[in-house]
Parts: C-alpha cells; structure tokens; sequence
C-alpha cells in the first residue's frame, strides 16, 4: 500500500493532506458525493466491531476482544477493504484516489487505537508515523474510537457478505481446477434472484478483479441441464450457480470424487438437522427463530444436494 502512496505523492498530494487529525476525523470521505458500497461497509464494520471490543473490555473478556480486533484488521481491513479499494487508489480522477486514501489513513489509524490496549509498543510506533495534533504524546492519551451509531448499517454488510460468498465459492472453483491464480478466467453467474443478481452486476468488477477472471456473464434464471454438462466446473448453492469453461484438460474422475465427498458431507448434515428438528424436546425449548434458522438451513442443504446428485449424474454420463 505505501509503495503505491509514494506514487501517489508525486502527483503533488502529500501525508498531511490525507491522513492529518482534522482529515481523519472527517472521514468517511466521498468523491461527487458517493460513497462506494466497500467503503459503507467498512465504516460499518469499524462501527460494529468498536461496540463488541468495548463490550468485552469492560467484562475483562481479553481473547474475545483479541479475536474481534485481529479479524477486523486482518480480514476486514487488509484482506479484503485494501485490496477492493487499490484500483481507486491509482484513480486518474484525483477527487476518487485523494478520497480513497483518505478513508484508508482513517480506517488504519483507527484501527491502532482499537489494537493499542492489546499490543501498545507497535501500534505507538505506527501512531506516530502518522500526522498527529501539536503535542501529542501518544496513543495511550488519544481517544479510544467511538464510531456514529449510525455507521452500522446491516443492510451494506449483508450485501459485501454475498460479494464475498461469490468471490470465495470462484477462488475455491479455480483453486480446485489447479489453475494460475493470476490468469484470469471466464465464468457463468445463474440467479433467480433479481435482488441478488443486480448485487453482482453493480460489482461485477471488484469480482473480476478479486478473484481473477476475464468475463462474468450474469444470467437471470438457475443454471440449465444445458449448461450444466462435463465441459464446465459448477459450484451449486442454494441461491446462486457459478460455472467455470474448462479451457484445459481438467481431471474430470478428480472432480467426481470431490463431488462424492460433498454430496457425503450434505447427507450427514442434513441427517442431523432432521434429527434435531424431529425431536419434540428439541422443538419444545428452543427459541422459535432458531427453529426457524435450522429449518431454513435444512432447505438449503436440501436444493445443494439435489443441485450436486444431478451434477454428478451428468458428469458420470460423460465420463462414461
């Protein structure tokens, strides 16, 4: 990220103008008055994740708080909310890549206030990288963040958690193909969803960037029997179809026996979640919404057998 911030300031901006106090404090910063959807997101994590870690502090609950900072930080902020936002980072629109780095400096800064209690030596060096007031001392003396309530916003992190999903299930596609992590490839997304679908479109980008992959062509109906032949990888769920091409000799007996081991997995799962939701005790004591959950989950697990026992189906055929 600093390497791409060096080249960033030959452009005329400098440290002071995207991370000082009074820049940080106004953050999160928008360009023509838009805030993209990843930033939304991670503002509302900060938010969200502050609470938790405030939360277990004061209950001297120590690892629960470690655990929710280093998946924030790690996860949130550098896995995923940095490598999302680079191609803004090198914008040729100033007013994008200037407010961009901005919500960065102040997600980042942040974040060293939020690890300072857990880890104090680092994140004081870190701290003083940065533009501080005249007369800071030190980390330990600046606020703890304390994020609007009004940055939590469930709807945006529902809807980067199903971004992610996708990405996830493509990268797990691609990993399984044994292909170049680097060379992108085309994909195939089926939803009848037309909430869902309109999701990836508006973010088909970052997918394509984040995954990689060339093309992602969106199709408003669940994948076809057509479509669904041994010529393809398919990840099948119970909301979305992803398809892969094979452009290479794939190992298709390598691919049956993953599917068999899924298909394993699923009737093991869905054994058990019958079993509990035919118990009478079971119903009779648990809270209603966590029947509800484990019959919605059920159904799931159902249409991901159903949708991988007919996979399995064809590719056998065409491997016959």
């Amino acid at each position: 990220m600093f390497v791409n911030l060096e080249k960033y300031e030959a452009n005329g901006e400098t440290l002071e103008s995207l991370a000082a106090p009074d820049v940080r404090a106004a953050a999160p910063h928008r360009a023509a008055g838009a805030l993209p959807l990843v930033d939304r997101w991670i503002f509302s994590r900060l938010g969200r994740v502050v609470k938790t870690v405030n939360a277990a502090l004061n209950e001297y609950r120590l690892h629960e708080a470690a655990h929710e900072i280093y998946h924030f930080f790690w996860g949130d902020f550098c896995d995923w909310y940095i490598e999302w936002t680079k191609p803004r980072l090198s914008s040729t629109d100033p007013d994008v890549a200037r407010a961009a780095w901005r919500n960065i400096f102040a997600i980042f800064e942040a974040a060293l206030r939020l690890l300072h209690p857990l880890m104090p030596f680092i994140t004081e060096e870190l701290w003083h990288q940065l533009p501080q007031a005249a007369g800071a001392r030190s980390i330990a003396l600046a606020q703890f963040p304390a994020p609007p309530a009004d940055w939590v916003d469930d709807l945006t992190e529902r809807n980067v958690t199903a971004i992610q999903e996708v990405i996830a299930t493509a990268r797990n596609l691609r990993s399984e193909l044994k292909l170049d992590p680097k060379r992108p490839v085309d994909a195939n997304f089926y939803c009848s969803d037309p909430d869902l679908l309109a999701l990836i479109d508006q973010n088909s980008a970052a997918i394509r960037q984040l995954t990689p992959l060339s093309s992602l062509s969106l199709n408003t109906m669940r994948l076809d029997s057509s479509a669904n032949s041994a010529k393809a990888a398919i990840r099948n769920t119970a909301t979305y179809d992803l398809r892969i091409p094979y452009t290479e000799t794939v190992d298709v007996k390598s691919e049956l026996a993953r599917i068999q081991k899924e298909l394993q997995r699923l009737e093991k799962d869905i054994a058990s979640k019958e079993r509990q939701l035919g118990d009478g005790t079971f119903r009779g004591k648990a809270p209603a919404h966590i029947v509800q959950g484990m019959e919605a989950a059920l159904a799931e697990r159902k249409i991901e057998h159903q949708k991988l026992a007919e996979r399995l189906r064809q590719l056998e055929s065409g491997a016959a």
